[in-house]
């Protein structure tokens, strides 16, 4: 994955004088001095500490700019050298006192590698005059994500990327690196890929769970250190791995009046007077499955809302082969938690017809009694399927 940077466009000289422009950090229109030094690098790397950054010599006819000085917070860091039309200065100068790495200091006192530097570049001319023209140099990371989605969901095939993109002004990456561990306290471990140091993508569906050992309600860390001589930088990416959880609930009521007797679980609705929905109720007031079912059993300390919101596809798949298979219960009481298995025959955009194992959990809301006896009840239910 290559990465191309766009050059900022320079203020055009016309005829023997000076067209007035503008520019992203307001450089001096030099009609009335008859020159300037105008900076053109203005974006470097963590890694550019040893850059040559060039200027731009623009003049009217029969002036020259003699010399260029860089200055910071009105002190002369250094002096350019100018070469025809052009002059350069090296990055290097602006680094502190000692060591070899940029650092910001923000607000809170916290230390950065990243930040901008404001400059003053005022040049010398041979008819007397100097010329300011303000600018910026911008210090940016050598590697950044460019995509990064923080979560995928345990063992979805649908194609999720992570990559990452690198910049430097002129400075060389020698390599880029990939460690990983799971969870915030394991232990990072080299992988053995060969990556691009322009840059590289990866999709989270090919994660190997395997080889992470990794499940859902896991955290892997993607570590991406790049180098260049002996600096380097870091990135991490945290990737949750989110449980496959139940589609949306329903809410509906089983009674044993005609119309509200059968239930579809598969569309959301009753089924048609006369029809046999998936789900019958049954007296007193229970009900009975087309498919077998069993009753869970809601942790101790959680309720029963809890469970039902906080179960996922595989926890319920769980439940419902270590449990008692039933496919009818008389009676139903409010917090009860059922899960069910059902095969559905399923349809796609292309008119491809293919069997699906549906896992569901059914809560029982409300029970509603009538004459002192508990004759229906409100319940919700939700679908899922799981990805394997």
């Amino acid at each position: 994955m290559k990465k191309h940077f766009k050059s900022i466009s320079l203020c055009i000289l016309i005829a023997v004088g000076f067209s007035s422009c503008t520019t992203d950090d307001n450089s001096l229109d030099p009609t009335n001095l008859g020159g300037y030094a105008h900076l053109t690098d203005r974006k470097i790397s963590v890694f550019d500490t040893n850059a040559d950054l060039n200027l731009n010599i623009i003049t009217n006819s029969g002036v020259t700019v003699t010399a260029v000085e860089i200055q910071q917070d009105g002190a002369v860091i250094a002096n350019a050298t100018i070469s025809g039309e052009t002059a350069s200065f090296n990055s290097s100068t602006l680094l502190p006192a000692s060591g070899n790495e940029f650092v910001f200091i923000d607000d809170d006192d916290v230390s950065h590698q990243t930040g901008s530097f404001p400059l003053f570049i005022s040049s010398t001319l041979s008819n007397g005059k100097t010329a300011g023209d303000p600018a910026t140099v911008s210090v940016v990371d050598a590697i950044s994500f460019d995509e990064n989605p923080g979560s995928v969901m345990f063992m979805d095939s649908t194609t999720t990327i992570l990559s990452y993109e690198t910049f430097t002004h002129s400075a060389i990456i020698d390599d880029v690196t990939l460690f990983w561990k799971k969870n915030k306290l394991g232990t990072y471990a080299e992988s053995d890929l060969v990556l691009d140091v322009d840059g590289e993508e990866f999709n989270l569906a090919d994660i190997d769970y395997d080889a992470f050992d990794a499940k859902a309600n896991d955290t892997i860390y993607y570590k991406f250190v790049a180098t260049s001589g002996t600096l380097s930088q870091e990135i991490v990416a945290k990737i949750a791995i989110l449980p496959q959880s139940f589609g949306a609930a329903t809410n509906a009521t089983l009674s044993p009046e005609a119309g509200m007797n059968e239930f579809n679980l598969g569309s959301g609705e009753y089924a048609i007077e006369g029809e046999t929905g998936e789900m019958s109720f049954t007296d007193p007031s229970g009900f009975g499955l087309a498919v077998d079912f069993v009753k869970a059993t809601v942790p101790t300390g959680m309720t029963a809302e809890e469970y039902f919101n906080n179960t996922d596809l595989m926890v319920a798949e769980a439940a419902y082969n270590a449990g008692t298979k039933l496919t009818s219960v008389d009676n139903v009481s409010d917090g009860d938690v059922y899960i069910y298995k059902a095969t559905r025959t399923i349809t796609d955009e292309d008119e491809v017809e293919s069997d699906l194992v549906f896992y569901g959990i059914i809560k029982i809301d409300n029970t509603i009694v009538v004459n002192g006896t508990a004759n229906s009840f409100e319940f919700k239910y939700a679908e899922g399927t799981i990805i394997r």
